[in-house]
């Protein structure tokens, strides 16, 4: 193989990968002491130990990055000490001027004897632990440091491999371009190129897409690759049944850590979000702050739970009275001490539904974008669009990812150290424009106390005057009304001036009606109703009234009425279409309680024997969700026999069972995290988890 590079052909992101397998000095000149044979120890013996292996994992690591990285990188096979260093020489010139480069090193490995943290990496003729005839990784970093301002990401398969790491722990956060991933800490042992077999199996898991990065991020996070190659590790440990191995890295962290292109992002933000209306959005797309949960807002206020577009039908319906108060709550004066307004019910009664309507009319943005939410409104029940909204859905959220998520909506910059509570609440007050804030599940916040106590409490007190105005904002919160440290925001929302809707306190006759409108809505989207108006209203009615009467008979008074009609047309469009004379009869054979609606949608699939496991495992995650790697491993508590999914059944499961399913990105891995999308379907999967196999 020709080992001559040209400069020009390393463009700005070099990728080079350096396998050493055969390790020889070279004979002495003719005449030197020592030149003379000897059998026993012949002068172009090494002290290193050949690597048979490293050529063909050199090859396959190659063959692994080709994808990810442009242009293609270079396999550099057994090279002298000299030529190693001419290549690094080249590919730090080739970044000097900014760009990145990629080098993974398979080879031993040892420590400087006069300076122990020196990491030197073996050639093919470097003498035993002679520094001067090995490469120094050290100095390398230092001279990339120095003297240029490119990135590179160093994959170190070699003994002693951390200490490569060392030296970059003293270069500052901010400034950090110089990354290491390594087979083992300083003082132990690289074995077997196992590490280099753990890469390549990550990087082939990751081209057929059976990982978890979500195809909204442009590159493969760092901290994601050190965590899976670990994982990949350990298992090629166990299976050799040899002692573990440990991955290490620097800090991983930086302003740029853009190095492995993540071959399933999609640039176009239609294929992002599966959006169907490309132009209408773009604005929308480009500058709302991504802390504002799209999917949540907007399924909510059309009624679908499966709304990933813009531009589809809006079926929200009845609540025309308490969407009418919220209306005039939000058109009062600021002067009226109108400050907080809370939704509150029972599980599926619609307290999201009208935050989402609320939401998709006030935000600046959306009231432009999401014309068919807006227009389904009637104009006299319709809020108007607002300069400044924040909406948060505070699902397992903890108070200082709620501040932060008010704070990044309302362009509002941090101090240097952080956000305290009373210093947000004082630059909330400070704001030119009264913003309306929106906070829906707070019950479902990971520190509902905290947020309501410290933070809530404060936004809310129309007493507050260190400000522009008398108060800091116009709060808008959704809740359910359990748990005594809720009653006192109830009370306060039920106080003189302030608004307080309980859904669970509605007209049982207007209830009925407001489920057939929005049953008929969903059916008439379904391939089998859309042009039998007759029927679909007989059967909307029908379905309406045995729900109605279910929750009117039920002794805790019911609740859910909503999501049960919403399964139920999902249910009901999915069966071959009612004749017009057996209506009656045969919407009352129908299973239309909510369990087992959720029982036979989620689990009477064929051949998803893993899709019960799986959705209960989901089921008890915390926070923003669970990546796919955790849900593997949970699925296995609530399989009977303790077995773990495949890596392909739960992507078929999660495939399957996306109307169900929430999806957000992992800030610090970049992973797809997965979430339930009702919090009733989480009680149900929880309540009924079968516990059979055994501890995971």
């Amino acid at each position: 193989m020709d080992d001559s590079l040209e400069q020009c052909a390393f463009a700005d992101s070099p990728t080079l990968v350096v396998s050493m397998s055969t390790f020889r000095l070279p004979a002495a000149p003719a005449g030197a002491a020592g030149a003379e044979d000897d059998d026993e120890d012949p002068p172009e013996r090494s002290a290193w130990d050949d690597l048979p292996f490293s050529q063909e994992l050199g090859e396959r690591v190659t063959r692994h990055l080709a994808p990810l990285v442009p242009p293609a990188p270079r396999h550099l096979p057994d090279l002298d000490h000299a030529t190693l260093g001419e290549r690094m020489e080249e590919l730090r010139a080739a970044i000097k001027d900014g760009g990145c480069a990629v080098v993974h090193i398979v080879s031993h490995g040892f420590l400087r004897r006069e300076s122990p943290g020196d990491l030197m990496v073996v050639a093919t003729d470097t003498r035993e632990r002679q520094a001067r005839t090995a490469f120094d990784v050290r100095r390398f970093f230092q001279e990339v440091d120095e003297e240029g301002t490119g990135r590179v990401l160093l994959l170190l398969d070699v003994c002693h491999g951390g200490a490569g790491s060392d030296w970059t722990r003293y270069l500052p956060r901010a400034e950090r371009r110089l990354f290491v991933i390594a087979a083992c800490p300083s003082d132990a042992q690289a074995w077997g190129g196992r590490f280099s077999r753990a890469v390549c199996d990550v990087l082939e898991d990751l081209a057929k897409g059976h990982t978890g990065v979500d195809p909204r991020k442009q590159y493969v996070r760092l901290s994601w690759l050190k965590d899976e190659v670990y994982r990949r590790l350990l298992s090629l440990c166990e299976d050799d049944a040899c002692p573990d191995q440990e991955v290490v890295a620097s800090d991983l962290e930086g302003p740029d850590t853009g190095f492995l292109a993540n071959p399933w992002y999609r640039e176009d933000p239609v294929e992002q979000l599966e959006l169907r209306d490309r132009w209408a959005l773009q604005e929308f797309i480009d500058t709302v702050h991504p802390s504002l949960d799209l999917g949540h807002y907007l399924s909510r206020a059309s009624g679908r739970e499966t709304a990933t577009g813009l531009d589809v039908p809006c079926h929200f319906s009845g609540r025309d009275r308490e969407l009418g108060e919220l209306a005039d709550w939000l058109a009062r004066p600021e002067g009226d001490g109108a400050a907080v307004a809370v939704v509150t019910g029972s599980p599926g009664t619609g307290k999201s539904a009208l935050l989402g309507v609320v939401v998709c009319c006030t935000h600046p943005k959306l009231s432009k974008a999401l014309k068919t939410v807006v227009n389904h409104i009637r104009d006299h029940n319709r809020p108007d669009a607002r300069e400044a909204v924040a909406a948060v859905h505070a699902r397992g959220m903890p108070l200082s990812r709620v501040i932060e998520a008010i704070a990044g909506q309302l362009d509002m910059t941090a101090p240097d150290d952080g956000w305290t509570v009373q210093g947000f609440v004082d630059a909330v007050a400070a704001l030119p424009v009264e913003p309306l804030i929106v906070l829906d599940a707070l019950d479902e916040a990971t520190e509902s106390v905290r947020i309501t106590v410290e933070l809530l409490h404060p936004l809310a007190n129309r007493e507050y005057t260190d400000g522009p105005r008398g108060r800091p904002c116009r709060l808008l919160v959704g809740v359910r009304p359990y748990g005594e440290w809720v009653r006192p925001l109830l009370e306060a929302a039920a106080a003189p001036g302030q608004l307080l809707l309980n859904l669970d306190d509605t007209d049982r006759e207007d209830l009925q009606e407001a489920l057939a409108e929005y049953v008929e809505g969903l059916l008439k989207d379904t391939g089998t109703y859309p042009r039998r108006s007759p029927v679909r209203r007989a059967v909307a009615q029908a379905v309406a009234r045995r729900i109605e009467s279910a929750g009117r008979a039920a002794p805790d008074g019911g609740g859910g009425e909503f999501l049960t009609a919403q399964l139920a047309a999902r249910s009901i469009g999915a069966l071959p279409p009612i004749d017009a004379e057996d209506v009656q009869a045969a919407v009352d054979r129908l299973p239309l309680t909510l369990p087992a609606l959720l029982d036979g949608q989620l689990f009477a699939q064929d051949g998803l024997p893993w899709a019960r496991p799986v959705l209960t495992a989901i089921a008890f995650g915390k926070g923003e969700g669970m990546p796919m790697e955790i849900i593997r491993s949970a699925a296995a508590a609530f399989h009977p026999g303790g077995a773990e999914p495949s890596r392909a059944e739960v992507v078929e499961v999660l495939a399957s069972m996306s109307f169900f399913l929430r999806r957000d990105i992992d800030p610090e891995y970049g992973t797809t995290l997965y979430r339930l999308y009702h919090q009733e379907l989480v009680d149900h999967l929880a309540a009924t988890a079968p516990l059979d196999g055994g501890p995971a």
